[in-house]
């Protein structure tokens, strides 16, 4: 019988680029290198670009410290605040220079899960000869994927809950963002969502793009992002890429295991952190290698938490006590 053997390069192989955006959020940016830090190992990754949107001082430290701690760290630092123009021209640079390799792009406020890479990498490969889906996405439960993806553990767990959720946009919907993080700290949302049975992947003509990953299908068909702002809208980038998959057809892959947490769109920010503790968020993400939710895939073996030069249990105990030693 004929053998049939796969070959496209391994998930290991596959060296994306990192763009991670960055502004005012200096306590959402701790969060989300800590994350990294913890549940990634950054070496995978042939670049990373930190796109520093007019920082203060103390912010702009703490991208040196962790351009310190990890080679192949790019600080570029843009200004006046805002996407337009700074952070978009940034983009339009970066996926210009790199076109040819495939890009995360991820937000300041997401806190990437263990393993989160290597279903992102995996989705990726599995659609990159497929021209109709030309990204592969995390699932973030605080964002339009997530609500689409999420409703069914919704429906099974917070029936009564649930009907009263208003239907407003998730840019502005400040319940259903205090009513997910309060679910995923205090009621194991996330586990129940990850017991469902459910599809490897759900193709969606719409993305949230907090954590996306893509290559030059899509660069090439979305760059240069134009530097003009349509009337209503807040994410430019994101405006253009689900243009894109709107009046083309093509579909974005949404990894099902890759839940990673996106803290909250701009709108509902201030009615947030008035409810939710960035504090619990901290400690809850920080204990995410002890969960059995979050086991390590069969396929992709043992997965390490890189820290520079530290042993990764010396890492988590430092930072398990706050100890983060970030101003090295």
């Amino acid at each position: 019988m004929a053998r049939i053997i796969d070959i496209t390069p391994k998930s290991k192989d596959i060296r994306p680029i990192l763009m991670l955006l960055t502004s005012h959020r200096l306590d959402c940016f701790l969060l989300c290198v800590k994350c990294l830090e913890l549940y990634t190992d950054l070496s995978r990754f042939k670049k990373i670009y930190v796109v520093a949107n007019d920082v203060s001082d103390e912010h702009a430290v703490i991208i040196k410290s962790f351009q310190k701690r990890h080679p192949g760290i790019i600080d570029v630092h843009c200004t006046p605040r805002g996407l337009i123009p700074a952070v978009v021209s940034m983009e339009n640079f970066i996926m210009a220079r790199h076109m040819g390799d495939p890009i995360v792009r991820l937000s300041e406020d997401v806190f990437v899960t263990p393993h989160w890479l290597d279903h992102l990498i995996s989705t990726y490969k599995l659609h990159r000869k497929h021209d109709s889906v030309p990204l592969a996405s995390c699932l973030p439960p605080v964002s339009r994927t997530g609500r689409q993806v999420m409703d069914r553990v919704l429906r099974l767990h917070y029936p009564e809950e649930r009907k009263r959720l208003p239907h407003v946009p998730m840019e502005m919907n400040s319940v259903y963002h205090r009513f997910i993080w309060e679910k995923v700290l205090h009621d194991g949302l996330v586990e129940k969502y990850l017991q469902l049975e459910r599809p490897k992947h759900v193709y969606l003509g719409h993305i949230s793009a907090d954590c996306i990953m893509f290559d030059e299908r899509l660069a090439e068909a979305i760059t240069p992002i134009p530097l003009k702002v349509p009337d209503g809208v807040t994410r430019v980038d994101e405006f253009h890429i689900n243009g894109h998959l709107r009046t083309t057809g093509r579909r974005a892959a949404v990894a099902t295991d890759a839940v990673v947490h996106h803290f909250s769109h701009s709108g509902p920010e201030a009615f947030l952190r008035r409810h939710v503790s960035l504090d619990d968020i901290w400690w809850h993400m920080t204990f995410l290698d002890d969960n059995p939710a979050y086991r390590i895939p069969q396929s992709f073996g043992a997965c390490r938490a890189v820290g520079a030069d530290t042993p990764s249990h010396e890492l988590r105990r430092l930072m398990r006590e706050r100890e983060m030693r970030l101003l090295k």
